[in-house]
């Protein structure tokens, strides 16, 4: 499974990023001449032991599963818990983060990279095809993830950088979110269910804010125009990055120093909540997930 890495550098215009093979990660992200956007690995040991997840992506399941288990079509499936006694997080220890990815096509500014997994190969059913598709242009980069999968299953993919715009980690970013509803968490960090309002608490990021270190939650995001921003993340050195996404949650993680994770996504332990949107993925369908990062100067 970790087979090797490729690194593969793209550009155009103002742009360059590094991807690499394991995990299918974004390691190094540049912008009309302002370096060290994310927070990448300086080794392919660190990519798949200390920064694990920095800039992979993260799948078939992002996130978190109450119990470690979930039933589908009346089976249920069980996995080694990874985080805590009972929560299975990013899909465990066989997730696609540490997999060494397939480098099918590349050009100057473009790459797409693959990976098969075979049925229950990581605990899921289905025998899949994870893609993502990586493209840059003077403004940024756009990411298109997709799956396919010849049993039903469960999928909800997303990328995992740790975003450091102001060149030291977390500090001298501010952040807006457009949701107006976020998801309350136990202590084991599982939703409990409730879709509540951002109105009066530290989710209000509505506006421009610096963000609460206290964040490891998804924000349900709301209908907006296909060319509006999800999210904001303004740097004090001059500089922004638009994210745009069709996905319907964005789980925000503060609490490290490194930088700031943005992740558009799913929303997390959906299998144990009906009214959440579903990432049930069944033979004949396709799962895709589309975001386009854009940045400029203020």
């Amino acid at each position: 499974m970790k087979n090797g890495n490729q690194i593969i550098t793209l550009s155009a215009g103002a742009t360059r990023i590094e991807i690499w093979t394991i995990g299918a990660r974004l390691n190094a992200v540049t912008w009309n001449g302002y370096e060290a956007l994310v927070d990448g690995s300086r080794s392919a040991e660190e990519a798949t032991g200390a920064k694990l997840n920095h800039g992979c992506v993260v799948g078939p399941v992002a996130n978190r599963i109450a119990g470690s288990r979930f039933d589908l079509d009346g089976k249920t499936y069980s996995f080694p818990p990874n985080e805590g006694d009972s929560t299975l997080c990013h899909s465990g220890d066989t997730s696609l983060r540490d997999r060494d990815w397939k480098l099918t096509s590349a050009s100057d500014v473009s790459a797409v990279l693959t990976a098969e997994v075979d049925h229950m190969q990581d605990g899921f059913p289905g025998n899949r095809t994870f893609e993502a598709e990586y493209r840059v242009s003077d403004d940024g980069f756009d990411l298109r993830l997709s799956a396919e999968t010849d049993a039903s299953t469960l999928v909800n993919l997303a990328l995992h950088p740790y975003w450091t715009l102001d060149g030291r980690g977390r500090a001298g970013q501010s952040l807006s979110v457009a949701a107006d509803h976020y998801l309350p968490i136990d202590a084991l960090k599982i939703p409990t269910g409730e879709i509540s309002p951002v109105d009066g608490s530290i989710f209000d990021l509505r506006r421009i804010a610096v963000p609460s270190t206290e964040i490891d939650h998804n924000f349900c995001l709301s209908n907006r125009p296909a060319d509006a921003s999800a999210a904001r993340l303004e740097a004090e050195r001059g500089l922004a990055l638009d994210i745009l996404t069709d996905a319907p949650g964005l789980q925000v993680f503060t609490g490290k120093d490194i930088g700031i994770a943005l992740e558009p996504q799913h929303w997390p332990d959906a299998p144990h909540h009906p009214a959440f949107p579903s990432i049930r993925l069944d033979p004949g369908e396709r799962y895709t997930q589309t975001t386009l990062y854009r940045f400029s100067k203020m």
